[in-house]
C-alpha cells in the first residue's frame, strides 16, 4: 500500500500508510521489527534504580551462553565434528567479545532500556556493518553474530518469566504496548506473541482469513495486513498508531493525534464494557428461539477469555495447534491431558474436537508422513485432513483414543476436517468402533462431517445419512468455492462473503441435515458477522461457533432478531 509522508514539529518524521484491517482494534504503541525466524522480546524503558540489574541480567546471559557453547565444543571434540566445533569457536569468540558487552550495557545506560532490547539493537548495529563489507565470506559472517546473539537472548529470556496474560489498562499504556512488524508471522508466532503481552502486529504480506489472522481474532489480538514497505519506514522503539478499525498505520504522530487516538480507545474499551451485560444472557433471539453461540479455540488459555463471555461451549477446538507446537507427534498420553482439560473446563457444556487439519495455511512439521514436504504447487488441495489422516491410520487412532476416554468425562463431539465423499467418514467411524473396543468402552460419541468443500456440500443428502452431525466451515469453503486463496492479499477483495453461491452451498447443508434429523451449526468467520446473523438462524442453525472477541455482538445481535423459518 503507499506511504504518504507530511512535515510535522517533531524531530522525527510522521508517516501514514493503508493495510487491510483483518481484527479489529486500535493501539498506540512503539514498534518492534521481527526479522523472519527472530524470537519476539519484550522492549520496555527502564527506570533509573533497574539498569545496574538489567546490565547484571546481560552480563550473566552471556557467561550462561559461553559456558553453554563450551559444553558443546567439549562434547563435539569427542566425536571427531570438527567442522562444528570451528563454528563454535566463531560464536564463543563473538558472545565472549569484551566491545559487546560494554556497547549493549552503555545503550541500557544511556538509552534506559532493558536488556534484551539493548542486545538486540547492538547486534543489528553488528550485522549492519558486516553488511557493509565487500568480500562476501566476511559479508555473510552476518549470520554468525545472529545465532550468537540469539544464544545470549535465550539465556535472558529464560531468567524472566513471560507477561502470558497483559490487562486492559496495560494495553492502553502508551508506554509499554508493543506493536510487532514483520512479512508474515505464523500460527505459532501469533500464540507466543498473546502470551508475551504484545498489543498488536502488522504484516507485509499474507490475507485478512489466513489462518493465522483467524488466531489473532480469536484472541482480540489487533492486526493489519498488506502494510506493505513498512519495514523500510519504521525503526525499533518508534511511536505507532495501529488503526485496524480503518485500516491504517500512522508512524510518529502527532501529539493532537495520539491524543485523538487515546480518546477514541477509551471510547473503544467502554463500548466492550456495555457489551459484558450480555455475558450473562442466554443466547436466544428476541422471541425465544434458542441458537446456541460458541467458541473457536485453538489453546486452553483461550478458555481464561471464553469463561468471561459465557459461551455455550467449545464448537471446534482445532487440535492441530497442539501438534503444531510439538517438537514430535503428541502420543496419546499427551493428546489424552490436553483434550480432557478442555471437556472438564467446560463442566458439560459441549466440546467438538476436531481431528488433525494441517496443510494449506497450517504447514506440516513432520516431515516423515509426507513425500512432498512444501505440500504440493497449491497446498490447500494437497494432503490434508482426513486424507492425511487415512493415509497414517496410526496418528488417526492415537488422536481417537486419547479423544474417545476424555468424552467419558464430558460431552465430546469428533469432527472430520476436508470430507469430499462418504466413504471417508465410514472409515473414520469404523476406525473409531474399534478404538472404543479396545478401550472397553460403551458410551457413544457423536461423529461429524465437516463442510467446508463445495463437493460435500454437493452430496450433503448422502453425507447427513453417515454423518452424526454437520459444522459447515465457512472459510474453506469460500476459498474453495470462490477459486480464491484466502491468504493472498493480492484477491483478497474476490473472497467475499456475500457471493449467492456461498449462500446456496450453506442451504444444500442445512436441507440435508433438517431432513435426516441431524445437528448443522457454522463455525467459520461468516457465524461472527452480524448481517449473518438473522439468515443463520431462520436457516435453523443449531449452533455457531465464532472468535471469542465477536461473540457477545453476535448475542446481542440475536437478542434483537425474530425466528422467521426459510427452509
Amino acid at each position: 500500500m503507499p506511504v504518504t509522508e507530511m512535515p510535522s514539529v517533531q524531530q522525527k518524521l510522521r508517516r501514514e500508510g493503508k493495510a487491510t484491517a483483518s481484527s479489529s482494534g486500535i493501539v498506540i504503541g512503539h514498534a518492534q521489527k521481527l526479522r523472519h525466524g527472530r524470537q519476539p522480546i519484550p522492549e520496555r524503558s527502564i527506570e533509573p534504580s533497574e539498569v545496574r540489574s538489567e546490565v547484571t541480567r546481560l552480563l550473566a546471559a552471556i557467561d550462561a551462553a559461553r559456558s553453554e557453547v563450551d559444553f558443546e565444543r567439549s562434547h563435539l571434540l569427542k566425536t571427531g565434528t570438527n567442522d562444528m566445533v570451528i563454528m563454535l569457536d566463531v560464536h564463543r569468540m563473538l558472545i565472549a567479545d569484551p566491545e559487546l558487552l560494554n556497547r549493549a550495557s552503555n545503550r541500557i545506560v544511556e538509552s534506559q532500556i532493558n536488556a534484551e532490547w539493548a542486545l538486540r539493537k547492538e547486534m543489528d548495529a553488528i550485522q549492519q556493518t558486516f553488511e557493509q563489507i565487500e568480500d562476501e565470506y566476511l559479508r555473510n559472517r552476518k549470520d554468525d553474530v545472529e545465532h550468537a546473539g540469539k544464544r545470549i537472548l535465550r539465556h535472558l529470556l529464560g531468567d524472566q518469566p513471560a507477561n502470558m496474560h497483559a490487562s486492559l489498562e496495560e494495553a492502553k499504556n502508551i508506554s509499554n504496548a508493543i506493536i510487532y512488524i514483520g512479512e508474515d508471522f505464523s500460527v505459532s508466532d501469533m500464540v507466543m506473541m498473546w502470551r508475551r503481552g504484545v498489543a498488536g502486529v502488522v504484516i507485509e504480506q499474507g490475507g485478512v482469513d489466513a489462518h493465522n489472522i483467524i488466531v489473532a481474532r480469536g484472541i482480540g489480538l489487533p492486526a493489519l495486513v498488506g502494510a506493505v514497505g513498512i519495514l523500510r519506514e519504521i525503526e525499533d522503539g518508534d511511536q505507532l498508531i495501529l488503526d485496524a478499525e480503518q485500516g491504517i498505520w500512522i508512524h510518529n504522530p502527532t501529539p493532537e493525534e495520539a491524543a485523538a487516538y487515546a480518546a477514541t480507545i477509551d471510547s473503544f474499551w467502554q463500548a466492550q464494557v456495555e457489551l459484558e451485560v450480555y455475558a450473562a444472557a442466554v443466547s436466544q433471539s428476541l422471541d425465544g428461539h434458542p441458537l446456541k453461540l460458541m467458541a473457536n479455540i485453538e489453546f486452553p488459555e483461550e478458555l481464561d477469555v471464553a469463561e468471561q463471555v459465557g459461551i455455550d461451549g467449545i464448537g471446534l477446538y482445532r487440535s492441530e495447534f497442539l501438534f503444531l507446537n510439538a517438537p514430535e507427534i503428541p502420543d496419546e498420553a499427551q493428546q489424552f491431558e490436553q483434550y480432557v482439560s478442555l471437556v472438564r473446563r467446560m463442566a458439560g457444556k459441549p466440546v467438538t474436537m476436531r481431528l488433525l487439519d494441517v496443510g494449506g495455511d497450517k504447514p506440516w512439521h513432520y516431515h516423515r508422513l509426507t513425500s512432498n514436504i512444501e505440500g504440493g504447487a497449491n497446498p490447500a488441495m494437497g494432503l490434508r485432513g482426513v486424507r492425511l489422516l487415512l493415509r497414517w491410520p496410526d496418528i488417526l487412532r492415537t488422536q481417537l483414543r486419547a479423544m474417545l476416554r476424555a468424552a467419558e468425562e464430558g460431552e465430546v463431539h469428533i469432527l472430520i476436517p476436508m470430507v469430499t465423499n462418504c466413504d471417508e467418514v465410514n472409515r473414520v467411524r469404523e476406525i473409531a468402533l474399534q478404538c472404543r473396543e479396545e478401550l472397553g468402552l460403551t458410551k457413544p460419541v457423536s461423529i461429524g462431517t465437516m463442510i467446508e468443500v463445495p463437493a460435500s456440500a454437493l452430496i450433503a443428502d448422502d453425507l447427513a445419512k453417515v454423518s452424526d452431525f454437520f459444522s459447515i466451515g465457512t472459510n474453506d469453503l469460500m476459498q474453495y468455492t470462490l477459486a480464491t486463496d484466502r491468504t493472498d492479499d493480492e484477491v483478497a477483495g474476490l473472497y467475499q462473503s456475500g457471493h449467492p453461491a456461498i449462500l446456496r452451498l450453506i442451504k444444500l447443508a442445512a436441507e440435508a441435515a433438517k431432513k435426516e434429523g441431524i445437528p448443522i451449526s457454522v463455525c467459520g468467520e461468516l457465524s461472527a458477522k452480524p448481517e449473518w446473523t438473522e439468515t443463520l438462524l431462520n436457516l435453523d442453525m443449531d449452533a455457531l461457533s465464532m472468535s471469542l472477541n465477536k461473540l457477545l455482538l453476535i448475542r446481542r445481535q440475536l437478542s434483537q432478531l425474530k425466528y422467521n423459518p426459510t427452509l
